[in-house]
């Protein structure tokens, strides 16, 4: 009989990649015949810069409103009002200015950066999409707009564009540890492991103490049948990531793989003590039980996993196993056409013997 325990991996990092906002504007004057207005537009403007620089947000904003109020079509003024708007996460008047700033002076190819940024952060993806190829188009060339556009390729399951630019990313910054991450996680995706290995293990080379690397490695590693080594790389995930639940889920799934039973038990006990209702691990503890032939505790196990997600189909098909192994055969039946419905495809070999 098999039984299903749960493994997470994680796959893309956007929301763990800070992003630092400051465009290095200049303070070179337009030109070296300047009226006076323009003069102090100037001054402002650098003024607004140095306040940026210090993470003076609201004084920053107040420079970069007086020199747009002195000169109206001052493109880097726009930028740069739009890149403190960024960091305060006023992300429409953030879009307002970067376009502002494209409108004035086209070849400022940075803002069309910035405003993907602004999009992807309102949840408007395709338009972030566009404007980070637009940036790409233009030549703006930044590391980051390649990791960012990767990103979203991920995310519509393009993972050969997504490993693209994922490598672009790389050819202009060979220390992106999430682009190596996040390219690892794309050849994981049309099942290319050794590769996947390959930029996991360069992402934890580039960062010690990347632990969400750490754990994607050990996942595929476990996919490869290399347990002990599995075991090795969520150790280190928990080591520099104390509070990762979903490491301790996995290194409990692949103790499970040694027949390390006891140990698997402490580690999803872990993942449930740091994340209360993680259905995940509480299903995963069921499996164990089934395992060890304790039915009635297994039927407890999946029940509580049930209770947390009412959707959890992989716990419906395992607590009709138990039921089953209990002769409750009418029970199993209920859980296992429960778990078909819920799209587990793997319940069609238990169904089939129902009525």
């Amino acid at each position: 009989m098999k039984y299903y325990l749960a493994i997470i991996i994680f796959l893309i990092s956007l929301k763990n990649y800070a992003q630092n906002t400051v465009t290095g504007a200049s303070s070179t004057p337009d030109s070296t015949l300047v009226v006076a207005e323009n003069q102090e537009a100037e001054l402002a403007y650098n003024n607004g810069t140095e306040s940026f620089k210090n993470k003076k947000f609201k004084e920053a904003i107040e420079f970069f409103n007086q020199a747009i109020q002195l000169k109206p079509d001052f493109a880097k003024a726009y930028i740069n009002r739009g890149s403190v708007r960024l960091e305060t996460k006023e992300y429409s008047e953030a879009i307002n200015d970067f376009t502002m700033a494209v409108e004035i002076n086209d070849s400022l190819v940075s803002a069309y950066y910035f405003r993907g940024q602004a999009k992807n952060f309102t949840g408007n993806k395709d338009g972030a999409f566009e404007d980070y190829s637009s940036a790409i188009s233009k030549g703006y060339k930044d590391a980051k707009v390649y990791y960012f556009r990767g990103v979203l390729q991920f995310e519509k399951n393009n993972y050969k564009e997504a490993i693209t630019d994922f490598t672009s990313c790389i050819d202009l910054d060979a220390n992106f540890a999430y682009a190596y991450n996040d390219r690892g996680s794309s050849y994981r995706k049309i099942d290319d492991f050794d590769k996947a290995i390959e930029d996991y293990s360069k992402a934890v080379k580039v960062d010690s103490k990347f632990a969400i690397a750490y754990n994607n490695l050990g996942t595929v590693l476990r996919k490869k049948e290399k347990v002990d080594e599995a075991i090795a790389n969520y150790t280190l995930a928990v080591k520099f990531k104390p509070e990762y639940y979903i490491a301790y889920n996995n290194r409990g799934s692949a103790k499970y793989d040694n027949k390390d039973y006891e140990g698997a038990i402490k580690d999803f006990n872990k993942a449930i003590e740091i994340k209360k209702d993680y259905a995940y691990a509480v299903n995963n503890i069921g499996t164990v039980m089934l395992k060890q032939k304790e039915y009635k505790n297994a039927i407890t196990e999946f029940t509580k996993a049930i209770e947390m997600d009412k959707s959890y189909g992989l716990a419906y098909l395992n607590r009709g196993v138990a039921k089953e192994e209990l002769r409750d055969l009418e029970g199993a039946c209920k859980d296992w056409k429960k778990a078909e419905e819920l799209g587990v495809k793997a319940a069609a070999n238990y169904t089939f013997s129902c009525e």
